[in-house]
């Protein structure tokens, strides 16, 4: 598994190249994005091409099985993240094989940014930091107007379009794709959040428009205003901006019920790996999770 894992794992980005082909501009913050997401996973790559050689030599008895060594292969056979990959990657509560085929996914994500251009659509959970790409949409807005950018905030705007249909980046903002609701559909036809249809576990959300606006108020009826989580149990550390380190942004979701839902996002799969616990609103209704995924492929 070792060997097969190595082999399918590309080599680490040439941020130097990258940068060159990417360079830092006033006016494009997302080059800067780019080239710093490139350095994080480039982090988890030369740890990954390192010791998934090492392993292999060590269990032909070619070099010493260390502790680590052995402790990593024991995680494997295991079926879970090596400790060593885990302190240098993003979080995730994947088991080791959903966990591989994600960072594959993420990998390519960066690959097409890089040889493609600047994407029409991006893939938010492809991002090792979304954080840094939301504050980057913000800047290019504020910049590009010469707005205070601590007076520009999101407005949200569902698409009816998939993302196969977009062909244009958006004068403003950007589109976001990678959201799935449970417990609760997007009806487009509606505009709003709706009853899941029977036996439906998960629902996509439609590709969202993060629409970047100067002095904005918030809606106060029609939409719930939740949280969004890089993993599903929301813990982490307490960052200088008041919030957990896990915390990414607030999102409104339009919805014409009476009854709010509490939404929590997390990364694909994230969940699965574990039980879920479901927060309920005060209200009739069930409470509804919704995850921000890491592929695009149906559970």
């Amino acid at each position: 598994m070792a060997k097969n894992m190595h082999a399918q794992l590309r080599v680490p980005f040439d941020v130097e190249q990258v940068g060159m082909q990417y360079p830092t501009d006033y006016l494009e913050s997302m080059n800067t994005v780019l080239v710093q997401d490139a350095q994080r996973y480039n982090g988890l790559l030369f740890t990954m091409h390192q010791s998934l050689p090492a392993l292999q030599k060590a269990l032909k008895g070619l070099v010493v099985l260390s502790a680590e060594l052995e402790a990593m292969g024991n995680a494997i056979f295991d079926q879970r993240v090596p400790a060593g990959w885990t302190a240098v990657a993003y979080p995730s509560l994947k088991p080791l094989g959903p966990w591989f085929k994600d960072l594959l996914l993420r990998l390519q994500f960066m690959t097409n940014w890089i040889d493609e251009g600047v994407p029409k659509c991006f893939w938010i959970s492809g991002f090792f930091f979304p954080q840094g790409f939301l504050t980057a949409a913000l800047q290019n807005y504020a910049r590009k107007y010469k707005f205070p950018i601590d007076t520009v905030s999101f407005s949200f705007v569902m698409k009816d379009e998939a993302v196969e249909e977009i062909f244009a980046k958006p004068e403003d903002g950007c589109y976001i794709t990678g959201l799935f609701l449970e417990g609760a559909r997007w009806d487009k036809v509606v505009g709003s959040l709706v009853d899941p249809k029977p036996k439906e576990l998960f629902s996509p959300m439609p590709t969202i428009h993060m629409l970047p606006v100067q002095n904005r108020k918030t809606p106060q009826d029609g939409i719930y205003r939740c949280s969004v989580y890089k993993v599903l149990t929301r813990s982490g550390t307490l960052s200088t901006t008041g919030h957990s380190t896990n915390f990414v942004t607030w999102i409104e979701i339009p919805s014409k019920s009476g009854d709010y839902f509490p939404i929590i996002f997390g990364i694909r799969n994230d969940c699965l790996s574990r039980s879920c616990s479901v927060i309920t609103a005060s209200g009739s209704r069930a409470g509804l999770l919704v995850f921000v995924l890491s592929d695009t492929r149906k559970f």
